[in-house]
């Protein structure tokens, strides 16, 4: 895949982001998608995405992804990035992420680890469960 491929991929991402549009960030997603948050060290599915951009949109509003760096690799790209916003007190806040992604031959995202300090997290104390939403976990 090309670099103008996987940087349209990702201007699409991040822009449905700060827009708040799930079902275009959902749309970006190959079906089979894990994506891995430091936060809580979830790894996570499509389902369990939903859900906590979910809480992030609600949470978090004018939101703005300043990219600092992009790098890009056959598959993907990594990119340092700082999340601005307003938090529902409104008060503001700013998260330095690295972000690594993967994506498919068909410009789908296979896997996303996202890396950043739980402690200025706007989802500080929000846990997910490790284990695919539609598996049961073993007791």
């Amino acid at each position: 895949m090309k670099k103008e491929q996987i940087e349209h991929i990702a201007d699409q991402f991040f822009a449905a982001v700060e827009s708040g549009d799930l079902d275009a960030l959902v749309a970006n997603y190959h079906p089979d998608v894990r994506i891995w948050h430091s936060r809580d060290e979830a790894d996570t599915d499509i389902a369990q995405s939903k859900e906590l951009l979910s809480v992030f949109f609600e949470r978090v509003s004018e939101r703005k992804y300043e990219i600092l760096r992009r790098e890009y690799f056959d598959g993907g790209f990594v990119q340092e990035h700082v999340v601005h916003g307003v938090m529902q007190d409104g008060s503001r806040f700013k998260l330095p992420v690295g972000f690594l992604c993967h994506v498919d031959e068909n410009g789908l995202i296979r896997r996303i680890a996202e890396y950043c300090d739980s402690n200025k997290s706007p989802l500080r104390g929000l846990r997910q469960d490790h284990t695919p939403a539609n598996t049961e976990a073993s007791s």
